[in-house]
């Protein structure tokens, strides 16, 4: 039975005395936990596909639902969900590597905005016919079109989406991402493609590296290696898109930006700050590797702590419609993609 919330006095008498950092020590330190514990999870070949960040969201949920949220650990939970959350977007920035859009060649680049650009407006168009609340439509059209989960943790911050919103897109990404893996591989070798270009459509379209990996590399290194720079390629564009997505989401004239509040959040801007210096040499491969890992697992951290603070009741308000719209979004890029391989003779 899941344990009755506390109201705000009692959680602030249960929280331990002394300064703020004390007060997010707990629950700061279960996150971390969660996060080693979803790493070892995620390497088991049920859950490799999955990847670590959907296996620590889905702990969190299972923990929450099962034993509550003792006070003790709202406020380090909340602070991992939200700050911890940041920090990675910025150390993110040490995977970008903008000399990738130079080695794929203008095809394949031409193919990558094409489903970035096409996937975010058309599955944000689908997702409106069915319903779904404009910023999950948003995160789930973001996540499906260019990078999963990490995506789709980025643009919540951007949108000031919700953290119900944005467990939902992560845990639909993840789901569908696994999907669509066994789809092409199972199926792909019927849609009238070479292996190189089924490693290419893999790549254009899956939510996650690890799902690319996971599909790419069962047609030989070759096609592996190919399916994995052009998923590459796509999450080197998740930089213009937060920015553009930074712009839009204040459109209207409904927010005031401030320097505190700037028209694109600081945090994007570290994120494409770091880029740009391991770009341009000025990180070192041993610290572009070590930032990239970091980043990595304070996002698992904040997965967790996503998940602990989600009510499973949520995904009964949203419906079977969301799982639809995201099915339907998911089929069409990848028909979409499908159709322009073809077309632009991509080899």
């Amino acid at each position: 039975m899941t344990a009755p919330l506390a109201t705000p006095a009692a959680t602030t008498a249960a929280l331990p005395q002394g300064g703020v950092w004390r007060r997010r020590l707990p629950g700061l330190g279960l996150a971390v936990v969660l996060a080693v514990a979803s790493y070892w999870l995620a390497t088991l070949p049920g859950l490799k596909v999955v990847g670590p960040l959907t296996v620590a969201l889905l702990i969190g949920i299972a923990l929450r639902s099962t034993m509550g949220l003792p006070a003790l650990l709202t406020e380090g939970t909340r602070y991992s969900a939200r700050t911890v959350l940041r920090l990675g977007i910025v150390l993110m920035g040490a995977r970008l590597d903008f000399g990738l859009v130079a080695k794929v060649g203008p095809r394949v680049l031409l193919l990558a905005l094409a489903v970035i650009v096409g996937g975010i407006l058309g599955i944000r168009w689908v997702t409106q016919r069915f319903g779904v609340p404009e910023k999950l439509g948003t995160l789930l059209a973001v996540g499906t079109s260019i990078c999963g989960a990490s995506a789709v943790v980025a643009a919540s911050s951007v949108t000031r989406a919700e953290e119900e919103d944005t467990t939902l897109a992560v845990g639909l990404c993840g789901i569908l991402g696994t999907v669509g893996v066994l789809f092409y591989v199972f199926v792909g070798p019927l849609l009238g493609l070479s292996t190189a270009q089924l490693a290419i459509l893999s790549g254009a379209t899956l939510h996650e590296v690890a799902q690319v990996m996971a599909a790419a590399f069962t047609w030989g290194n070759s096609a592996g290696d190919l399916g994995t720079l052009v998923k590459l390629t796509r999450v080197v564009l998740l930089a213009p898109a937060l920015v553009v997505l930074g712009l839009a989401s204040g459109a209207g004239g409904k927010v005031r930006y401030s320097w505190k509040e700037p028209p694109i959040p600081w945090f994007v801007l570290g994120f494409l700050a770091v880029g740009v210096l391991g770009s341009v040499g000025v990180l070192p491969a041993v610290a572009k590797a070590g930032l990239s890992t970091a980043s990595v697992f304070l996002m698992v951290m904040a997965m967790a702590a996503m998940g602990l603070g989600t009510h499973l009741s949520m995904v009964r308000r949203a419906g079977m419609r969301v799982v639809y719209a995201g099915l339907a979004g998911f089929a069409g890029l990848a028909l979409s993609a499908w159709a322009l391989i073809q077309l632009l003779s991509i080899q």
